[in-house]
């Protein structure tokens, strides 16, 4: 019995060992599957890390550009900092490219480089300033100008109190040659017509519906053309009454069929006021608020204190200026006046358009040259990280010389790339130059050309 006990016992204690073994051969083995999983998720890991293994060299500004920013570009980097993540690497058996890989991984500027190419890539060097083609021409929501072209009505009294004399000439030829005079000194650009009313009929109360119902445009709105406006101005003579307010409305018609301008005025000449029961303030106020914003300017001619202040509503309404004569002489100064007026418009459209063009002109430049500067200075820095980390590993022996100096040529040649795209800039500030010097010019000589034409000095 005592036997059968032992011999049992001895079975038991056989089996526990084994299972032991076994036990710690599967723990292990385990762990050395744990082991070997962590060391290759190193080495993954490592691969993932090291950015000189599929380096190339870049040759142009795009792919510099599409390149990472390094991990201590711009306001990140730290000397110190760069030196203690170099010690951490080991170069031994890395080439020159693995090594310039890994500078640029530290302390290229890339991302920013990006943004300057971006910028230069959608600048606009043009310049965008609306240059007006005549004084107060009206601009478009676009930029665009309206055709420069001036329309200039001239709406001329032929009622028969215009037959009256002045110094033996009568008021009709002192206002035609008066009217002459003006028209042809006015800019080629310019067009003009010529309205005539109260010239049918007579002034006798029989005669009133007649002579209230004449108004003819005897020169359609055009250019000046001496021998047909001198033929219109021959064609009547002083006999009626006074329509204004019809007239006003007639000559609102002659603009709409005409083409369309930057100016549009309209410069009545008369000797008295409204005789055909008509509202010329309403007349003159329509047309100026409508959309020809036509100016009514009335010169009055030996006009009495009444008819004065009646005709001074109408230009008032008309948004224009009432000024009055009483002889030739008279009337020749008014468009002197006229004359210097449109001298010092033109002096101030000069100016205005100069300015408005140059201001644009310096702040493109301006802007263009500051990016420039930034530019240059990214490029300097970086350049001065690359090789600053060249020396540190050469004082620490962890690259050879012949290393360091590939090093130095791969950071010359990437510099020459930045250098050459400084070129980009460069163009810019050509053709904002250009563009504006020649705005500029454009314009002086227009300007010059158009005062020339209004000066009598």
């Amino acid at each position: 019995m005592k036997k059968d006990f032992v011999l049992g016992f001895l079975v038991i204690s056989v089996c526990f060992l084994l299972v032991a073994c076994g036990s710690d051969e599967q723990t292990a083995s385990s762990e050395e599957k744990q082991e070997s999983k962590q060391s290759e998720e190193g080495k993954t890991k490592e691969v993932k890390e090291s950015p000189e293994e599929d380096f190339e060299v870049a040759t142009t500004i795009e792919e510099i550009i599409e390149q990472d920013p390094g991990k201590y570009a711009g306001n990140k980097y730290n000397e110190a900092v760069v030196h203690r993540a170099l010690d951490e690497k080991n170069f031994q058996d890395k080439d020159s490219f693995q090594v310039f890989a890994h500078l640029l991984s530290l302390v290229s500027e890339s991302g920013q480089y990006k943004a300057f190419h971006s910028f230069a890539e959608e600048f606009n060097p043009q310049i965008e300033t609306a240059v007006s083609e005549t004084p107060g021409s009206m601009e478009l929501d676009n930029g665009e100008t309206v055709n420069g072209t001036a329309n200039i009505a001239i709406l001329l009294d032929a009622s028969g109190s215009m037959a009256q004399k002045i110094n033996g000439t009568t008021k009709m030829k002192l206002a035609k040659e008066a009217i002459n005079d003006f028209v042809a000194s006015l800019p080629e650009a310019a067009n003009v017509s010529l309205r005539v009313y109260g010239h049918k009929g007579s002034n006798a109360d029989s005669d009133k519906e007649v002579s209230c119902d004449s108004s003819e445009l005897v020169y359609e709105l055009q250019s000046y053309d001496k021998g047909k406006f001198q033929d219109a101005l021959d064609k009547f003579e002083p006999t009626g009454w006074t329509p204004i307010a019809n007239s006003i409305s007639l000559a609102k018609e002659d603009f709409e069929t005409a083409e369309s301008a930057s100016q549009n005025t309209i410069y009545i000449v008369s000797d008295g006021v409204e005789t055909c029961d008509g509202n010329p303030v309403e007349a003159a106020k329509e047309l100026h608020d409508s959309n020809i914003e036509a100016v009514v300017n009335i010169i009055g001619f030996d006009v009495d204190s009444n008819g004065q202040k009646e005709l001074l509503e109408v230009a008032e309404a008309g948004g224009g200026e009432f000024k009055t004569v009483d002889s030739g002489e008279d009337f020749q100064e008014v468009w002197e006046d006229e004359r210097v007026r449109l001298y010092n418009e033109w002096s101030s459209w000069n100016a205005d358009n100069y300015n408005n063009v140059s201001g644009e002109q310096t702040d493109k430049k301006n802007e263009l040259y500051g990016k420039k500067s930034d530019f240059m200075n990214l490029t300097y820095d970086e350049e001065s990280h690359l090789k600053d980390a060249v020396y540190y590993l050469e004082d620490n022996e962890q690259i050879s010389d012949e290393a360091g100096d590939e090093l130095m040529s791969l950071i010359d040649q990437r510099q020459g790339i930045l250098a050459d795209y400084e070129e980009t800039f460069n163009s810019l500030l050509e053709t904002v130059d250009e563009e504006g010097d020649q705005l500029k010019d454009d314009i002086n000589e227009k300007g010059d050309e158009m005062k020339e034409k209004y000066d009598n000095d």
